[in-house]
């Protein structure tokens, strides 16, 4: 089975999309209590202000699981492999923290996925090599303020509107880097402001 689920098609129809999901879930479950107790059990699901949550290894398989289910993106084995060269660019160790600049194959692979998801396939490796390459360098060395490369690729951070919503808005530096192909001024502006 393939679903698809277009949360502005569920707005019309005076859906909420999590309402929906819940109605697919009940429809294809006769105890859900008991598949909820299950997934608990073995370590699917953890409990977060007592809701089940999905726990952080099952939320990666999660997003696969869906990220390969989609037509228009490219395989797991290119992301994998551009995944790789782009690994091969950051520089090794630990950002402060400890957040490892390069993160590993699986990690950066599922987050050239969402990308891809999210602006297309329109770009080429080489093109995505290049633009990081453009983003490091643009450093000159000094990677104080420089993002991980998972995050330089893809970060959803939250935000609150002028309402005191909260939302969620995916960033990406790779997608500025490619769709601003221009060059860099390597002035090294923490120097000149000492």
């Amino acid at each position: 089975m393939k679903l698809v689920i277009d949360e502005k098609k569920c707005t019309a129809h005076n859906l909420k999309l999590e309402e929906v999901l819940c109605m697919l879930v009940c429809k294809s479950c006769d105890n859900i209590y008991g598949l909820i107790a299950d997934m608990q059990n073995r370590e699917l699901l953890s409990k977060r202000n007592d809701t089940p949550f999905p726990t952080p290894h099952w939320d990666d398989e999660l997003s696969a699981v869906l990220l390969e289910s989609e037509d228009n993106i490219p395989s797991k084995e290119r992301c994998e492999a551009l995944a790789e060269k782009l690994r091969a660019l950051f520089p090794k160790g630990i950002k402060t923290g400890n957040a490892a600049w390069r993160g590993n194959k699986r990690e950066v692979g599922l987050r050239l996925q969402k990308f891809f998801k999210l602006y297309g396939a329109k770009w080429t490796d080489d093109e995505i090599i290049d633009a990081t390459q453009r983003y490091i360098n643009h450093f000159n060395g000094n990677y104080t303020f420089m993002r991980i490369l998972k995050y330089f690729i893809l970060k959803f951070e939250d935000k609150v509107d002028e309402e005191g919503n909260g939302y969620r808005e995916e960033v990406s530096e790779l997608a500025t880097w490619l769709e601003n192909d221009t060059e860099v001024d390597n002035t090294d502006w923490l120097t000149e402001m000492r």
